[in-house]
């Protein structure tokens, strides 16, 4: 029997086919409205605490984790105000083995295009910042402070953060606007928030190249692979053990 046609039928065997669950535009803006309003908050809760708490890098870790905390409550929102399943958010089973190979090798093309930028930029000038709060965050190299960042960037952001800007924002926009009209949007959003002039451009290239993964499997299981694997190489880097 044919390998594709096989995987084919295993699929079928595993959840139905999958429904068309998309928000409206009204419950989209909210959401979007729920995004922006959770990073305001947070940022003037912040700046607000740092008065009287001068410990900047625990204010960080704690804005980091309180982002994708509300992250959670706001998809949460959305499956119970709409009686969503997961599957609806794009948790939808697939053989990832099969899509490994592509997993990794769209993770290669997204660092050859990292490294030209970077050396685009360097003629150009510029470097990457080190006062910025992913360089604090990241480029600590302590045992307690490294497992944090793996946690936070290799596991608890991706998972969030696909469900929220693939799943959700990607998987609704492309009903009103087309499949790579959607793809730069979302990507645009994810990217932008951010707040990171100098990596921009990068993460707007993996946001673009997580929406083909998330349209070619119609799972967000090779995006979470994908995005945790960018996350933990990076997060190695700026702390110097690779």
């Amino acid at each position: 029997m044919d390998e594709g046609l096989k995987y084919h039928e295993y699929s079928e065997l595993l959840e139905p086919p999958a429904r068309k669950r998309t928000l409206n535009w009204v419950d989209l803006l909210a959401v979007m409205i729920g995004i922006a309003v959770i990073y305001i908050i947070l940022a003037l809760g912040t700046v607000w605490l740092m008065k009287w708490w001068p410990n900047e890098r625990v204010l960080m870790y704690l804005n980091a984790f309180l982002t994708q905390f509300s992250f959670v409550l706001l998809i949460w929102l959305v499956k119970k105000l709409r009686h969503w399943k997961w599957s609806d958010f794009g948790w939808r089973p697939v053989f990832l083995r099969k899509a490994l190979p592509n997993i990794l090798r769209i993770y290669g093309i997204t660092w050859l295009f990292n490294i030209a930028y970077a050396i685009f930029l360097y003629k150009q000038g510029m470097s990457p910042p080190t006062t910025d709060v992913y360089t604090k965050l990241l480029g600590q190299s302590s045992g307690a402070a490294l497992v944090l960042n793996l946690l936070l960037a290799g596991v608890l952001a991706p998972l969030v953060e696909e469900t929220m800007f693939r799943g959700l924002i990607f998987g609704s926009l492309r009903t009103y606007c087309g499949k790579w009209t959607a793809a730069v949007i979302s990507a645009a959003i994810f990217s932008g928030l951010h707040f990171q002039a100098y990596g921009f451009i990068p993460r707007f290239i993996l946001g673009i190249a997580l929406v083909y993964l998330y349209d070619k499997y119609k799972s967000l299981y090779p995006n979470v692979a994908l995005h945790s694997l960018n996350n933990i190489i990076a997060t190695l880097i700026a702390a110097k053990f690779v």
